[in-house]
C-alpha cells in the first residue's frame, strides 16, 4: 500500500508540476505576508513576559476563579487570554512555555489546549469580507463562548496537577529569535505540505478544503455564490474544526512532547456541534435582517 502511495505521489508530482509550483509559491507568501509577522513577534513576546511578573499576576488573580471552573492550573488563564488576542496555533506556544518551565505536566496540556482554539479577531475580521461585521463579531464571540463551555464539560478530566510556581528566567534575544524562526519554519512546511494536497485534489469544496487548511477553505467561501447563510454556517464549521493544516502547527510545537490528542479531538466535535446550533439560532432569529442577503 505505501509502494501504491508513493508511486501515485511521484507521479502527481511530475504531471502537476506547475500546480504545486504555484501552490508552494502561495503557501510561502502566506506565510511570510501573514503568519510570520503575526506569529514571530508574539513569539518574542512570550518569552520577554516570561521574564516579568505578568503572568503570575494573571494567575494569582483570574486563574484562581479560572481553576476553579475549569479545574486546571491557574496559568491556563494566562493562555487562555493571550489566545483571545493572538489565536492559534500561538496558544500552543504558551502552553509549552508552561510546560517546559515545569509549571504543567504533560498530561495537562491537552486539557488546556482543547478550550484554546481561538483565534485573532482582526484576522478573523480580514479574512471574512462576505460576512458583515454583526456575523463576524458574532462567530468571534460564540468561539469564545463555546471553548468555556468545553472547559467545563472537561473539568472533571482527571490529570495530574503540578504545585510548581512559574519562575522568572532571564531573556535571551537570540535564543528567543532562533526557537522562533525554528518553529516557523515547521509551520510554513505544514501550510506547504496541506497546500499541495490541496491544489491536487479533484473536488473543490469550502468545507473539504478547509477541513485541511482553513485559510484556503475561507477563500473559497468567499468567492463561491452559496447563499449568505451558508457562507456564514460553513465559516462557523470551519473556525470550529480549525483544520489538519493548524492541528500539525500546534503538533509541530509539542513535537519533544508526548500527548494523548484524544481529548482535544472529542472537544472539536462538541465544538463543532454546538458553533452548527447557536448559528442557526442565530440565523432564525436574525432572518428578517439576513434573508435580503442571501
Amino acid at each position: 500500500m505505501k509502494n501504491i502511495l508513493i508511486f501515485v505521489s511521484f507521479l502527481l508530482i511530475c504531471l502537476k508540476r506547475t500546480i504545486i509550483s504555484i501552490s508552494v509559491r502561495y503557501s510561502f507568501n502566506l506565510w511570510i505576508n501573514s503568519i510570520f509577522p503575526s506569529i514571530f513577534p508574539l513569539m518574542i513576546l512570550s518569552d520577554l513576559i516570561l521574564s516579568t511578573d505578568f503572568i503570575r499576576y494573571i494567575a494569582n488573580s483570574i486563574g484562581r476563579i479560572f481553576s476553579k471552573l475549569f479545574k486546571v492550573n491557574k496559568y491556563a488563564s494566562y493562555v487562555f487570554l493571550m489566545s483571545m488576542i493572538t489565536g492559534c496555533p500561538s496558544n500552543a506556544k504558551y502552553i509549552k512555555d508552561l510546560y517546559d518551565n515545569k509549571v504543567i505536566y504533560a498530561e495537562e496540556i491537552v486539557k488546556i489546549l482543547s478550550m484554546s482554539l481561538l483565534y485573532n479577531p482582526l484576522l478573523i475580521i480580514s479574512i471574512t469580507p462576505y460576512l458583515r461585521i454583526n456575523e463576524q463579531l458574532f462567530l468571534i464571540g460564540i468561539n469564545i463562548l463555546i471553548n468555556l463551555i468545553i472547559g467545563f464539560i472537561n473539568r472533571n478530566f482527571n490529570v495530574s496537577y503540578s504545585n510548581n510556581d512559574l519562575k522568572m528566567r532571564k531573556f535571551n534575544l537570540v535564543n528567543s529569535i532562533s526557537n522562533g524562526i525554528n518553529s516557523l519554519m515547521l509551520i510554513l512546511g505544514v501550510i506547504i505540505t496541506f497546500n499541495i494536497i490541496n491544489s491536487l485534489l479533484f473536488f473543490k469544496h469550502p468545507l473539504i478544503t478547509g477541513i485541511l487548511e482553513i485559510t484556503n477553505g475561507i477563500i473559497l467561501i468567499n468567492n463561491s455564490y452559496l447563499l449568505y447563510k451558508y457562507k456564514f454556517i460553513f465559516t462557523g464549521i470551519l473556525l470550529s474544526l480549525g483544520g489538519f493544516s493548524i492541528l500539525m502547527q500546534i503538533k509541530s510545537i509539542f513535537k519533544d512532547t508526548l500527548i494523548d490528542y484524544s481529548l482535544f479531538y472529542k472537544s472539536r466535535i462538541i465544538h463543532l456541534l454546538l458553533m452548527i446550533i447557536m448559528c442557526y439560532i442565530y440565523y432564525f432569529i436574525s432572518k428578517p435582517i439576513l434573508d435580503p442577503l442571501v
